[in-house]
């Protein structure tokens, strides 16, 4: 599939900058490094300027302010570069075919009081789905997948191969589950009885509101009591780990390799960079931003919209902070140098 250049500025509500070829054609998309005459690529980041300048790409995608002077390539001014990008390619790079064919793998095994409409749901090779469960409509199960007894899922979800739904889980509309996920384990509790650690038994389930992503071989687990949830549009990456009675607002952004430990709370829009964690039985206010590596070991108040927390370190303070005392150790040795120094040339004290 191809699109005049032409055709998609019009498509884009683009301003055009630097005259538009009128035979021009995209057929591809690339970055601004890699790109051909035919395909389409973006510019988004300053660190970017010297692949722009030397760019072979049919046409780019740039912010509505951008003045730079760049003449030997088409430009196309647009709000977002980058979803204006997405939208395209979802066009370009569309699957031909459905991405799964409706109806009931023969080597699927469904209970036989399974709530589905087989004429818009996908049920994959292999799947199990557990007695008293219900699966809306055009959700796709891929292959493999293990849905326990009494399980809930919405309309327009996509649940990727090997994903792993225990008992009671809770799924919303349009919610995306990939591979090798498992939600709704056993909480990781344990009492110490003076010999043994004794296996505390979780009795809740997990609750995932709509338009929730969620990344591969993430584990979100169980409430002891009650749910454990992930709010509205909150987007998770791979290998994140959830304990149990966990409750995560909408919006949040929560980036691979972060742990958050039970009973925590979580406010609208925190983002959680990469390999932070958090405590359990604390809160994190809405509008946080903690940056990679983050330890939270006490609750933190947030922000607004207007104006986002930062934290960082360990354990997390304001980033600010936490940038200063990043910088003072490197100091040190510089520090010293310059005491011998003074020492050397001091006269010695009785």
């Amino acid at each position: 599939m191809q699109i005049e250049i032409r055709e998609l500025a019009e498509r884009l509500a683009a301003e055009p900058v630097n005259p538009l070829p009128g035979d021009g054609v995209i057929n591809g998309l690339a970055s601004l490094r890699e790109a051909g005459p035919r395909d389409l690529s973006f510019f988004h980041h300053g660190r970017y300027l010297d692949d722009l300048r030397a760019t072979r790409a049919g046409a780019v995608l740039v912010a509505r302010d951008f003045n730079e002077d760049i003449d030997h390539v088409p430009l196309l001014k647009v709000d977002s570069p980058s979803l204006a990008f997405d939208e395209v390619g979802r066009e370009l790079l569309a699957p031909a075919e459905p991405l799964a064919e409706k109806g009931i793998h023969a080597t699927a095994v469904v209970a036989d009081d399974v709530e589905l409409n087989p004429a818009t749901a996908s049920i994959g090779a292999n799947v199990v789905v557990g007695s008293g469960s219900v699966i809306g409509d055009a959700t796709v199960i891929g292959s493999g997948v293990s849905i326990g007894s009494g399980v809930r899922i919405g309309n327009g979800c996509h649940i990727y191969p090997n994903v792993t739904l225990y008992e009671r889980t809770v799924i919303g509309e349009k919610v995306i589950v990939h591979a090798g996920a498992v939600l709704g384990a056993d909480g990781f509790g344990f009492e110490f009885d003076g010999e043994a650690h004794r296996k505390i038994e979780h009795f809740g389930f997990v609750q995932i509101d709509d338009e929730v992503e969620i990344g591969a071989n993430t584990t979100i687990d169980r409430g002891r009591f009650g749910a454990t949830r992930v709010g509205e549009g909150t987007k998770i990456d791979n290998l994140v780990q959830i304990g149990h009675n966990v409750s995560i607002g909408r919006h949040c952004i929560i980036v691979a390799d972060s742990a958050i430990a039970g009973s925590a709370r979580l406010g609208d829009y925190v983002t959680l960079a990469a390999q932070v964690g958090v405590a359990g039985h604390i809160e994190v206010g809405s509008f946080s931003v903690l940056t990679a590596r983050a330890g939270v070991t006490k609750s933190l108040p947030g922000g607004t919209p207007q104006q986002p927390a930062f934290y960082a370190g360990f354990p997390a303070g304001p980033a600010e902070r936490a940038r200063k005392e990043m910088v003072y150790p490197r100091k040190v040795p510089d520090i010293l140098r310059r005491l011998r120094k003074i020492e050397r040339n001091s006269p010695e004290q009785d």
